[in-house]
């Protein structure tokens, strides 16, 4: 588990909403930071996602945004106000690092990024936005999964294009943003300066279609729809077991392929002229799928499972999200936890920061909207 005192008494100030600026400030948050976050009268948007919980005398909460924004206070404020625009700027100043995603709504603050770091050359600002700072036009995970081509690539052979049904460009982009932060954290203590940090989701969509960016570059393999299957390495699939239920195949080596043909009762396939070989493999990728999903049908999944896996190959069942997440390893591994909250409490709390500082027996709260302001408009403390 990492070090939860890493950035004691360093001061965020997180101008944020929904995914990825969320997810940065709480990984900062877990590292030991007093994170504030400020939001608009009506609140982060996150705050209408399902699902609710709640006991009175609160209004049921959202459990989406507590996992996000759990152990930060909040502020609620309006930055076109006088008043609203001063505690703002009072935060800034006294920040030693803000984290801001705001977008257009971004102009409406009282205080520019680059007069802040000018004004306190130690201040590291981190600001997310779809297509980079000043880049024109408006991105969001969808869109840019879209327009860097993962939707091209995602879905079955002679379907349609798909988005992945998980906000993989926004996590992602929190996850870079965090490390962009403490690597800049770092280089203060070094240098003495801080400075404007341009991190954007189209970085993170790049990084994700890079491999097939390579293969469409190369010109050897045209990324394409494949389901289920890879475009890197054959045998690699989802099967139906004779149960009705799925497995998921993959041999990442030889080893693995030699394995998987001896758990299937075919050794001889692993050094056939058409098999021998990931090169092979993938200009016969119908042959050999097809081959191994004929032998998979014969026996029930839990059958597969005890059989493969001793072979050397892998070998995992299909489950649906509520079965995954109630693997007593993630728990164990310290990323489910409970909320402090108790109209929460009933609810199974991801542990979406990957600093995993926490006690994950009970995790803070997200804070009520606005719950602090008085507090510190008062002063910081």
């Amino acid at each position: 588990m990492a070090d939860a005192s890493l950035l004691a008494g360093v001061r965020v100030v997180e101008l944020s909403q929904l995914l990825a600026a969320p997810l940065c400030g709480l990984t900062l948050s877990d590292y030991g930071a007093d994170v504030v976050k400020v939001e608009p009268p009506a609140g982060d948007p996150a705050r209408e996602f399902p699902p609710f919980a709640g006991e009175p005398p609160h209004p049921p909460e959202s459990a989406f945004f507590h996992a996000l924004n759990r152990g930060k206070r909040s502020v609620a404020v309006r930055f076109s106000e006088p008043a609203g625009a001063e505690l703002v700027a009072r935060l800034i100043q006294s920040a030693d690092v803000v984290v801001e995603n705001l977008g257009d709504a971004g102009r409406a603050l009282p205080v520019r990024a680059e007069d802040a770091v000018a004004a306190n050359p130690q201040l590291v600002w981190c600001s997310i936005t779809g297509w980079g700072r000043g880049a024109p036009g408006r991105a969001v995970d969808p869109s840019l999964q879209a327009a860097l081509g993962l939707m091209s690539i995602t879905g079955e052979r002679d379907g349609p294009p798909l988005r992945v049904p998980v906000p993989l460009v926004d996590f992602t982009t929190g996850l870079y943003a965090g490390q962009q932060v403490l690597a800049a954290l770092l280089a203060l203590e070094r240098t003495g300066r801080g400075g404007v940090l341009d991190c954007a989701l189209a970085d993170a969509a790049a990084t994700l279609t890079s491999t097939s960016a390579l293969l469409a570059a190369g010109g050897r393999l045209e990324p394409r729809r494949v389901g289920g299957e890879s475009h890197l390495r054959v045998p690699s699939g989802i099967f139906a077991a004779s149960d009705g239920r799925h497995v998921q195949i993959v041999c990442v080596t030889e080893r693995h392929w030699r394995g998987l043909c001896e758990a299937l009762g075919h050794p001889e396939w692993a050094g056939q002229e058409h098999c021998a070989g990931n090169e092979a493999r993938l200009a016969n990728r119908d042959l050999v799928h097809g081959r191994i999903a004929e032998k998979v049908a014969n026996e029930p999944a839990a059958h597969w499972l005890t059989t493969i896996p001793p072979h050397g190959a892998i070998c995992e069942l299909v489950r649906d999200i509520a079965d995954g997440w109630a693997d007593p390893r993630l728990r164990e591994r310290g990323l489910v936890g409970d909320s402090a909250d108790p109209g929460l409490a009933e609810l199974p709390m991801p542990v979406v920061s990957l600093a995993r500082t926490a006690d994950p027996a009970a995790l803070a709260r997200g804070p009520r909207l606005g719950e602090h302001t008085e507090e510190l408009r008062l002063g910081w403390r």
